[in-house]
């Protein structure tokens, strides 16, 4: 179940502040050889998938040193990936279903070069896929790769205060790579995810222990009027869209399954429906569309508020949650 933007742009954009993170070690020039393309989950001679601990041990034992990164407990830095289209400190990324990005950064002025390496490694790009329509200071997709289970992309991270600007290549096996939603990246721990969001120009509305809110999305529907990411074990677990709503019942239901069938359409696949009889009901449940996979369960949904003899007025939302951080009831959804 894909995000519904280009990837490589959504993820960027949403990475911004995170990206940020890998500079610092700019190589001094570009140094590279051929390297195979990504097989199954293998690339850049690395077990993508696979936990911390057995990473670290093999690259310890092909004589790399690996250390872990000062600023994100979820990063180890290699002195070099065991196979790469381009020498430099190697960033290693992981998240609840183990190793699932490495990064690659080189002085801003050889992001061309970089682009015709990884092309060489991976074939044509497409390329311009341009800015991310978000806040200066975001990198800048300057050529992707969506290959059968990979995402590849080369973007421009500019200079912050005592950061160079460089350019970053980024590897990413889609299996293990938390989605980016609206904006939101999934599984992410919170303080890098509420500062990924203030980033991209999100206007805070409120913060407790379990979520913190927002006036809308980054990259969410534009007639949304909230975006709540809820927080599990300190991560982002769930993210949901409180949409614009008819106050007429049957105008509001029609919304539901109007916005529905547009899921539907980028999904890709008709969803699992359920509704009560005479629409949704504070008592009978919420009229839902629901599409399971093991890396994304996406709601939408018609929920009553609250109201006399239970005929509160109908809201539409959409919810996004990320199988390994959702709650006890979400997680028990049937996947398809």
């Amino acid at each position: 179940m894909r995000p519904t933007a280009s990837r490589a742009v959504t993820r960027a954009a949403a990475c911004g502040t995170l990206a940020l993170a890998v500079l610092g070690g700019c190589a001094g020039g570009l140094q590279g050889r051929g390297v195979p393309p990504p097989d199954g989950s293998l690339a850049l001679g690395l077990a993508f998938g696979d936990a911390r601990d057995p990473v670290e041990r093999a690259l310890l034992a092909g004589g790399i040193a690996a250390r872990p990164a000062g600023d994100d407990p979820d990063a180890v830095v290699a002195a070099r990936c065991p196979q790469a289209p381009v020498d430099g400190p190697c960033r290693l990324v992981f998240g609840p279903n183990g190793l699932y990005a490495a990064q690659i950064d080189v002085p801003s002025t050889d992001a061309e070069e970089l682009v015709a390496r990884v092309e060489r490694w991976l074939g044509p790009a497409a390329r311009g896929a341009g800015p991310s329509g978000v806040h200066v200071g975001v990198p800048r997709v300057v050529a992707a790769w969506e290959r059968p289970g990979w995402t590849v992309a080369v973007s421009h991270v500019p200079a912050d205060g005592a950061a160079p600007a460089a350019a970053v290549l980024r590897v990413e096996y889609d299996e293990a790579t938390p989605p980016v939603v609206a904006g939101v990246p999934l599984g992410r721990r919170r303080a890098d995810v509420e500062a990924s969001l203030q980033g991209q120009g999100a206007t805070l509305v409120s913060r407790d222990g379990e979520a913190t809110a927002y006036v809308g999305c980054p990259q969410g529907a534009p007639d949304a009027i909230s975006c709540v990411v809820q927080f599990n074990q300190g991560r982002a677990a769930a993210v949901t869209e409180l949409h614009a709503s008819p106050a007429e019942d049957q105008v509001a239901l029609e919304a539901w399954r109007a916005r529905a069938e547009r899921m539907a359409g980028e999904i890709g696949r008709a969803p699992a429906e359920a509704c009560p009889d005479a629409g949704p009901d504070r008592v009978g449940g919420d009229c839902t569309a629901t599409w399971a996979s093991s890396r994304l369960l996406v709601v939408v949904g018609a929920h009553r508020g609250a109201g006399g003899r239970h005929r509160g007025a109908i809201s539409v939302y959409t919810t996004w949650t990320y199988p390994p951080l959702a709650p006890a009831s979400a997680a028990g959804a049937e996947e398809e």
